[in-house]
């Protein structure tokens, strides 16, 4: 049984109360549009946040879904759990603990119940499904999960290598609704995403053109606004998509041990490359509007470093590469950047903003990227004169460092 009472705080417009589990555990939640009558609903829904938390156009969003006739459980896990906001806190948030709240919220069971959760929060979200399943409660209202450009990655992969997802991914039933940006980092791992999830599950999926992420505040774009603006109109087509499917009661079994991977391909130096070492070509067009082609890599050493504004480390280490560019004057190197699917537009605003001393090409639709194996920003390859990749770090570094020129010089030297 689980016991709800209203706490008396308030947030920004939801009410903030306690759930009490099953467990004796107590989660502290935001609800919204709960003051209506359960006859008036039309659809609860739990919203289970992301990492670093509950984000203001999380609740603005929440705010107008409640004006809709529809009821709100914003959670935090990792606060409500004094947990750090991080990936791996939400990898290894229980099971059991979502499928408690699944519980709560379909105890009415003339109100529709919809999961909501974005980016790595649908790791907990679609495990906390499967486990309220295997409960056997016969609860019947759960409709399915709507889950914004979701990440399903066990841990970071090592520069070039390829992603494993949860093993619930394979085994998860009931109806999906998946809206991606377009212009997010993880946009070309869709496919993989949905080559597991449609193995058992019914899934409808819907491409956000101009959209790098919803609920980050950053992203201004008049496309991303206007998806705000029509989020009520949007989840209830969702819901009403969902619902027209029966969602199954009982768990398809793990035919794995679910486990926590605490290793991560996030490099802290310079590290030897373990991927394909052949480089892709590329043709793309600056910043600027000039046509920077690249057909062979031979002949210098040559980094190519792939990067967003919207990514605080990628900023970060932009003025270790304008130095090691001063470093490196004079001998056969150069340095390549290339940004993710942002506008030219916006990529020269930024540098009006912050120096950068090297080229920054467009990768307009992220494809490139895609194709170099990208999954984290900032990525760097770093390719000898032989036209192999020899070096890469799958995170920010001080290009600068002694040892980084070390070995950069070195490479020269090799070849």
């Amino acid at each position: 049984m689980l016991i709800i009472y209203q706490v008396p705080a308030a947030t920004q417009s939801g009410i903030e109360k306690t759930v009490t589990l099953s467990s004796g555990e107590e989660l502290s939640v935001e609800v919204f549009g709960g003051t209506k009558q359960p006859k008036t609903r039309q659809l609860r829904i739990l919203w289970i946040a992301s990492t670093p938390g509950i984000k203001p156009r999380q609740r603005q969003v929440a705010s107008n879904l409640a004006q809709n006739d529809m009821e709100i459980w914003l959670i935090d896990l990792a606060e409500a759990l004094f947990l750090p906001h991080s990936t791996q806190t939400l990898r290894s948030i229980p099971a059991s603990l979502v499928a408690d709240l699944i519980s709560s919220l379909s105890q009415d069971s003339q109100t529709p119940v919809l999961i909501i959760s974005s980016s790595y929060g649908a790791i907990p979200a679609l495990r906390g499904v499967h486990a309220w399943q295997s409960q056997q409660l016969n609860q019947t209202n759960l409709i399915g999960a709507v889950l914004f450009s979701p990440n399903f990655f066990t841990h970071v992969p090592t520069l070039g290598g390829n992603p494993n997802f949860i093993p619930e991914l394979e085994v998860t039933n009931v109806p999906v609704y998946i809206y991606q940006a377009a212009k997010n980092g993880n946009r070309w791992h869709l496919a993989a995403v949905l080559n597991a999830l449609q193995q058992n599950a019914i899934v409808y999926t819907e491409i956000l053109p101009g959209v790098t992420s919803l609920f980050y505040d950053e992203d201004q774009a008049v496309e991303t606004l206007a998806v705000l603006q029509s989020m009520p109109q949007r989840l209830n087509r969702a819901a009403s998509t969902l619902a027209r499917h029966d969602t199954p009661q009982v768990a398809i079994p793990l035919s794995t041990k679910v486990a926590v991977s605490s290793s991560s391909g996030l490099d802290s130096k310079l590290k030897p490359y373990r991927g394909n070492i052949q480089p892709q070509p590329f043709s793309l067009v600056d910043a600027n509007g000039k046509t920077f082609e690249v057909k062979s890599f031979q002949g210098r050493v040559t980094l190519v470093n792939f990067w967003a504004t919207w990514c605080p480390p990628c900023v970060e280490e932009i003025p270790s590469f304008n130095r090691l560019k001063q470093i490196m004057q004079g001998k056969t190197f150069q340095l390549i950047s290339i940004n993710y699917a942002e506008s030219p537009q916006h990529v020269r605003e930024f540098m009006r903003k912050v120096a950068v001393d090297f080229p920054v090409l467009v990768d307009p639709d992220g494809k490139l990227s895609a194709q170099w194996k990208v999954v984290a920003f900032p990525s760097t390859f770093v390719i000898g004169p032989d036209g192999n990749i020899h070096y890469g770090a799958n995170a920010a570094i001080h290009w600068d460092a002694p040892e980084v020129v070390q070995q950069l010089n070195q490479l020269a030297e090799k070849h």
